[in-house]
């Protein structure tokens, strides 16, 4: 979704498409349309206020500009978001487990990041690199959701795959 924003962000004169000069991001995010509810509050009937539910089980998870967030939820200053993921400290800045709403300038590095990828696995494709690469993350491995295993060739008891490690264990 970032490479398709970043597709929006440099779109070539955006007044003749979309009839604004500039394409600003403000976010991206993934909503479980199905809605994601507490079962043990299905299950006896506590289900009190339907849309306080509602809201809670279709909840947004992505990445924002912390200064969109006014454009985002019309509760002025809330001190936590009910559809998207953020909790304020007394004074008004975010608590630093909001790890969804970024300051501007993380926001814009990381689709300026993403470009770079993109770019960058654009130039070795077409250089001819198709190389087999396959992720580990923990003891999540990319084979265990593919669908080629019967075909493929490579040895998870001998091929290396590549690790993959959260932001702050890189630093």
């Amino acid at each position: 979704m970032l490479a398709y924003l970043n597709v929006l962000r440099r779109w070539p004169n955006p007044k003749e498409k979309f009839g604004v000069s500039r394409i600003v991001p403000a976010g991206v995010f993934y909503v479980n349309l199905r809605g994601r509810y507490d079962r043990e509050l299905t299950r006896t009937g506590a289900l009190r206020d339907l849309d306080i539910a509602k809201k809670q089980a279709c909840g947004h998870t992505g990445r924002f500009d912390l200064n969109a967030l006014s454009k985002l939820d019309s509760r002025p200053n809330a001190p936590r978001g009910d559809q998207f993921k953020y909790a304020r400290k007394a004074s008004g800045d975010l608590r630093s487990n909001s790890r969804e709403a970024m300051p501007a300038e993380e926001f814009a590095a990381l689709l300026d990041s993403v470009e770079d990828h993109l770019r960058r696995m654009g130039r070795e494709i077409f250089g001819g690199a198709a190389g087999i690469s396959p992720f580990r993350k923990g003891s999540l491995t990319a084979c265990d959701h593919c669908q080629y295993q019967s075909i493929c060739r490579i040895d998870p008891w001998t091929q290396p795959f590549r690790v993959l490690r959260k932001k702050e264990e890189l630093s």
